[in-house]
């Protein structure tokens, strides 16, 4: 960044060097070029000023600049959440679709939940077994199959934003065209932001195959 000693220093630099052109501190001279100094700082801060919000890549990346870019780019508002999380899911966002062919791969899916400042892990289920779990339904616990041991709570996404409304679809039961979103390793769990979960599961659903079920082993806290 420059500051206004440096570009009056700059100017001054730019005139001759005879004695002519020797002018006095805050003669007519001086004030003209400090006039004029102002005018280039200005110009300067407010060039710096564009670059800083076409990216979320630097510190100067506001949070009034983060809604701007969420709104542009018809993200979830992140208002609540921090600021580093939301530059994270911008850039991501950002370079959506890039040049990778496969998008709808499992690897390509994790990649960009982990590159939005998501911790979780795709499992796809080649030998279509059956999901275990127990299912959460309105906040209160569904029964449904439950394997012996620690498991975690699971959610589904199918086609809505809402985990609720998920939550009734009824998946076929040779478990084709289903996958696992959770912790590194298969049946594990995840943790993600509670205030994150409705853009967790916007981009789950914008990625994943259509006729595919996402069964989420993630603990909201």
């Amino acid at each position: 960044m420059f500051s206004l000693a440096k570009i009056k220093k700059i100017s001054r630099q730019l005139f001759p060097t005879g004695r002519a052109f020797n002018y006095p501190v805050d003669g007519d001279l001086d004030k003209l070029i400090s006039g004029l100094s102002e005018s280039e700082l200005r110009a300067t801060d407010d060039a710096y000023s564009v670059l800083f919000q076409i990216l979320p890549d630097n510190n100067d990346f506001t949070a009034d600049d983060a809604t701007k870019w969420e709104n542009r780019l018809g993200m979830i508002n992140g208002s609540a959440l921090p600021l580093a999380d939301r530059k994270l899911a911008i850039i991501r966002k950002m370079n959506h679709p890039g040049d990778i062919p496969a998008r709808q791969s499992w690897d390509y899916l994790q990649n960009s939940l982990q590159a939005a400042g998501f911790d979780v892990y795709v499992h796809e289920n080649l030998a279509e077994v059956p999901i275990l779990g127990s299912v959460i339904q309105l906040g209160q616990t569904q029964l449904g199959q439950y394997q012996i041991g620690a498991m975690p709570y699971l959610f589904k996404v199918v086609d809505s934003l809402e985990a609720s409304i998920d939550s009734n679809f009824i998946v076929s039961t040779d478990y084709r065209s289903t996958f696992v979103i959770g912790g590194a390793v298969f049946g594990s769990s995840a943790n993600v932001s509670a205030l994150r979960e409705t853009e967790f599961r916007q981009l789950i659903l914008k990625i994943k195959p259509v006729q595919t079920v996402a069964f989420l082993y993630v603990n909201y806290i």
